[in-house]
């Protein structure tokens, strides 16, 4: 009988838990970064030269190496599983971010933020684990679990970042690079495989490897269409309080790292409350694609109240336009990507996760740069105009999509119901 017992654990080994501290942790790492450059940027880049169209180009290029191996790697995941690529992808950020620390040139800041991009799949390999790990039903719940993980790094970024600082600009990134190492080992040692041999893709085409082929082939399910194209219209904005509001606020205010901090901490925990506390509760009565267009409407009246400070030179408009904003854009990304996600099935989930990276870092490389454009040669203000009427868009891109998004739940509903009389 003790054979037999053994005999059934070692074949039916216990599944991974649904949101792993490791993958938390991973995917707080990808924001955390961000936030933390966030303040030091203009000294980082100034010191070389630069201006905030600089900051926009190092942003855009970062984002367009993401772009390039995002679908590649989300691809490798569904062949080979979630854990390799997460560890490679950590060992690559150390590289790049060791680079990026040692500088001397605004060349060898570029070169190790591109390493960081072509590397950096933390966010969708940790979707993609969750995905693994949970039931359509259940998904978008946990999604906002992971994604208020991600919103904390919005919190703890900036506060490191104002108070290492005072040491000097570079001194953030060595807490990076030790955070970076400690992740690697840490998973290394504890991160379970969630995706199983059975679940696996059974080959690795070469088209799979190629980041246009692989994302047209997404585009052929209509429902991802019009999803992603509102996903690159909204997430080609979102990157603009870190890239750009820095250097508005270091421009008109002379403020440094440490009076930004407050702000972007501020938003971080707007962020976090919503993803913890309001979004489950609204996930129990709306549907993903309602909230969405919801929050895509809060969030461009954000940016228009962000747009009114250099005309009016009111902070206030400052505070207020990032907390209004703070409290759309989670429901913006999380009900998004679940939707997304739940029209999918299990041996594609890093497929399209990955294309969804795809798609953020796409739009991570016009946003930046349009955001920087717009800031040196037109107003102040112009960022966050085009900002309010892209993310009204966007939500007008989610509306035309909603006869498709019902057909398709139907269609859903009336197969598991077909399964569920056939079991």
């Amino acid at each position: 009988m003790n054979i037999e017992r053994s005999a059934r654990s070692a074949a039916s080994p216990k599944p991974p838990r649904r949101l792993h501290p490791f993958i938390l942790f991973a995917a707080f790492l990808s924001t955390f970064y961000i936030g933390l450059l966030g303040p030091i940027l203009p000294a980082l880049v100034e010191q070389y030269g630069g201006n905030a169209f600089i900051i926009g180009l190092l942003f855009s290029s970062y984002s367009f190496a993401q772009f390039l191996s995002a679908p590649i790697l989300g691809a490798i995941s569904d062949r080979y599983g979630r854990r390799v690529v997460m560890l490679v992808s950590l060992c690559g950020a150390i590289l790049g971010f060791s680079m990026f620390a040692l500088g001397g040139a605004l060349w060898l800041l570029f070169v190790g933020w591109i390493i960081v991009g072509v590397c950096e799949c933390w966010i969708g390999t940790a979707f993609s684990y969750v995905a693994d790990t949970t039931k359509p039903s259940d998904r978008t719940r946990y999604f906002a679990f992971l994604t208020a993980a991600i919103a904390s790094g919005f919190i703890v970024g900036p506060a490191t970042s104002g108070l290492v600082s005072r040491i000097s600009p570079v001194a953030p990134l060595y807490v990076l690079i030790g955070l970076l190492i400690f992740a690697a080992i840490w998973g290394y040692f504890s991160m379970p495989e969630s995706l199983p041999l059975a679940q696996r893709a059974t080959v690795l085409p070469l088209s799979h490897l190629n980041p246009l082929t692989q994302t047209r082939d997404i585009l052929q399910f209509p429902q991802l269409r019009l999803l992603l194209l509102s996903y690159l219209l909204f997430w080609s904005i979102v990157i603009i309080p870190s890239s750009n509001l820095p250097s508005l606020l270091s421009d008109r205010l002379n403020w440094t790292p440490e009076q930004i901090s407050p702000l972007l901490i501020t938003f971080g925990i707007i962020v976090v409350l919503v993803q913890l506390v309001v979004l489950p509760l609204l996930l129990r009565r709306f549907q993903e694609i309602h909230l969405a267009i919801v929050g895509g409407s809060i969030a461009g009246f954000g940016f228009f109240l962000i747009g009114l400070f250099p005309i009016t030179g009111s902070l206030q408009l400052v505070y207020g336009g990032m907390m209004v904003y703070s409290l759309g854009q989670p429901l913006v990304q999380t009900c998004l990507t679940g939707a997304m996600s739940k029209s999918m099935g299990a041996d594609v989930q890093g497929r399209v996760q990955g294309s969804i990276a795809a798609v953020m870092a796409l739009a991570q490389v016009i946003g930046p740069l349009w955001a920087g454009w717009l800031y040196q040669s037109v107003s102040q203000s112009a960022p966050y105009w085009a900002a309010t009427v892209q993310v009204l868009v966007a939500v007008a891109v989610m509306l035309i999509a909603l006869p498709k998004l019902k057909r398709l739940n139907r269609k859903n509903r009336a197969t598991n119901d077909q399964l569920n009389q056939y079991h």
